[in-house]
């Protein structure tokens, strides 16, 4: 079945209401275009995508044939291999530099840079510990712990300047204790570079070049702000300690609410608000839940709901979900705040995944359904700006799920069933109102990558051989 057919069948089949139309089959220019530019491309063959910048210049993939990793011009199409094979990618977010990673023997990590213009990526390391920290923004770098051969571990920092397309020159912060089981979690905020290790941190103030440790009592568990300027111990006692990471100063301390319960999330949402969740053992269960926020002038209650920071591509929302019984019947409730208090939206039934948040945090789009249907049932695609929703069969491929960038239109993979019984996996665009079809995703869909400016998303596809044979993994543009 073409996908032009599964255009015309789509209202009568699934949901009552049509696409405006269809952009076209693959690499075939269609009218509203960019001249030279089809709606649909085939960017590289025998790879797996890793990213493209957000400027949409350069690709990067590992080959699928032991080739390595691989950048592309995405201008001029022009392709050539930059390091040994990766495992994850990703460009800073002015696109002047490129991370590349692969995971080693003994849980550590080879990490390389790379910059346009550079024949190859620049090794880093080559026995990182954990995972890299990128530092965006004004004087960018990168961030690793290293081991080191007599057993110790150094974290270090590496500028992208500061690499030749063979080596970079490595500063070394500092050593950390490397005897310790944990992996180090490393946050590289605009002053401070903070590394944590259980309930112990060190903070680099990249200003002044000194090395500090957390205060409070190590015996508490240590929680860092998302700017790294503030750090906060929770107390057994429910007391939540926040500090001036600069200064060492304690800044406030608020008691949480006394009860029963344990505390079994903690976390900051910004700089100047903490999240806290209890549980309370009941019978019969479930556990009675609790969340609170608590500022410099105490604690408020959030609900009997699970609640829990969440960034998303416009930045950090409060996601929360509660059972909700009236006697013997329950149901679930998910609710997205922008901060405590501040709901948006919200759906009363299971969801199949993780809602999608359009960039401005005034909408989301969730795929829920009732608990009668969670094995075979159907699903709803629901948008608390549409005007109403879509039904799918259970087994809907969820893979591409997000928003355009900067927009209010959702970008998903639409079955499609024609006249004949076939199906085909359309990847379309739903603004509330229509739904417009963009093209066939051949194979199971992987790592989408939605991007603005033009509008498109980069896909892993398969593609089976002319001969009608085995598959080959490709990696697929569509114009959004």
């Amino acid at each position: 079945m073409s996908l032009r057919r599964g255009c015309r069948v789509l209202g009568l089949v699934l949901f009552g209401m049509g696409l405006s139309h269809c952009k076209g089959d693959p690499d075939v220019g269609d009218a509203g275009v960019d001249a030279g530019v089809p709606p649909i491309q085939t960017v590289l063959r025998d790879a797996y995508l890793l990213d493209v910048d957000a400027r949409q210049q350069w690709l990067v993939a590992m080959k699928s044939n032991g080739g390595g990793t691989v950048v592309q011009d995405l201008a001029t199409g022009a392709t050539r291999r930059i390091a040994p094979t990766a495992a994850s990618g990703r460009f800073t977010s002015d696109g002047n530099a490129l991370v590349l990673t692969f995971p080693s023997q003994e849980g550590l990590s080879t990490a390389w840079l790379w910059r346009p213009g550079d024949a190859e990526a620049s090794v880093m390391g080559t026995r990182i510990w954990g995972r890299v920290a990128v530092k965006e923004g004004a004087t960018p770098y990168v961030a690793f712990v290293e081991r080191t051969a007599d057993g110790g571990a150094d974290l270090s920092r590496v500028f992208p300047p500061e690499c030749d397309g063979r080596a970079c020159q490595v500063e070394t912060v500092a050593q950390v204790e490397a005897g310790l089981a944990t992996e180090p979690v490393l946050l590289a905020g605009e002053r401070f570079l903070w590394t944590t290790l259980d309930t112990r941190g060190w903070a680099f103030d990249t200003e002044l070049g000194m090395l500090a440790e957390a205060g409070g009592d190590p015996a508490y568990s240590l929680h860092i702000s998302p700017s790294g300027n503030r750090f906060a111990r929770l107390t057994p006692e429910r007391h939540v300690q926040v500090y001036d990471t600069r200064t060492q100063a304690l800044l406030w301390e608020v008691a949480a609410p006394q009860g029963n319960g344990s505390v079994t999330r903690a976390a900051f949402f910004d700089d100047d608000t903490f999240l806290i969740g209890t549980s309370t053992p009941s019978y019969p269960p479930p556990p009675e839940q609790n969340s609170y926020s608590c500022t410099s002038q105490g604690c408020t209650w959030m609900g009997s709901t699970v609640c829990e920071p969440r960034t998303v591509r416009g930045g950090t929302v409060i996601s929360c979900a509660a059972l909700d019984c009236f006697g013997n019947r329950c149901t679930m409730v998910y609710r997205l705040m922008r901060r405590p208090g501040e709901e948006f939206s919200s759906v009363g039934e299971l969801i199949e995944r993780a809602p999608a948040v359009s960039d401005d945090l005034t909408s989301a789009v969730w795929m829920t359904y009732a608990l009668r249907d969670s094995s075979s049932g159907p699903r709803n695609l629901r948008w608390n700006r549409a005007s109403r929703s879509l039904t799918f069969p259970a087994g809907t491929d969820m893979t591409v799920f997000d928003f355009v960038p900067g927009e209010q239109r959702f970008v998903f993979v639409n079955p499609i069933a024609g006249a004949d019984g076939g199906v085909e996996k359309v990847l379309s665009v739903w603004d509330g109102e229509t739904v417009e079809g963009v093209g066939v995703v051949e194979g199971r869909p992987s790592h989408p990558l939605t991007r603005a400016h033009p509008p498109a998303i980069y896909l892993n596809d398969t593609q089976r051989q002319s001969d009608g044979g085995a598959t080959s993994p490709v990696i697929r543009r569509f114009a959004l």
